[in-house]
């Protein structure tokens, strides 16, 4: 004797229930889908260091020279400049006494320094750049010979 109110008494009830089941799934599928392609998402590029040069790489008491950072980057991204010395050359537009740069541009000038720390005659710049994004490069030391 069948029971009332349930579909147990007819033949492949759960067989059509999962057709109109699946077929509902991919008409709401099809409806809700996008035409617009998605934009492929593209990491952030590091900057790339192409060169750290300095001229003149000798400086007499008095004397400047400039040291420049050459850098590319794919992203086209802003960059900015963070620069590091010891205290045998002085940056240009840098707090006396303070060993780093930051903000600054492309190309550093530095003045032969005085150090009593340092016996030695010859001194190091380093360059930070970075962009908005995070990326991040380092290039040097260069090294410049202060004579005194």
């Amino acid at each position: 004797m069948a029971t009332v109110g349930t579909n147990a008494g007819i033949p492949g009830w759960r067989a059509r229930r999962a057709i109109a089941g699946a077929l509902a799934l991919a008409a709401c599928v099809a409806a809700c889908s996008t035409t617009t392609p998605l934009e492929p998402v593209h990491p952030n590029q590091d900057p790339v260091v192409q060169s750290l040069t300095a001229f003149p790489t000798t400086l007499a008491p008095g004397d400047s020279a400039i040291v420049v950072c050459s850098v590319t980057d794919a992203d086209g991204d802003r960059l900015q400049f963070g620069w590091s010395s010891d205290c045998r050359l002085l940056k240009k537009g840098n707090v006396l006494g303070s060993e780093t740069l930051y903000n600054a541009s492309r190309s550093l000038v530095v003045y032969a320094g005085k150090c009593n720390k340092a016996p030695v005659d010859t001194g190091w710049v380093t360059c930070e750049v970075w962009d908005d994004k995070g990326g991040f490069a380092y290039a040097g030391p260069i090294f410049i010979v202060v004579r005194q």
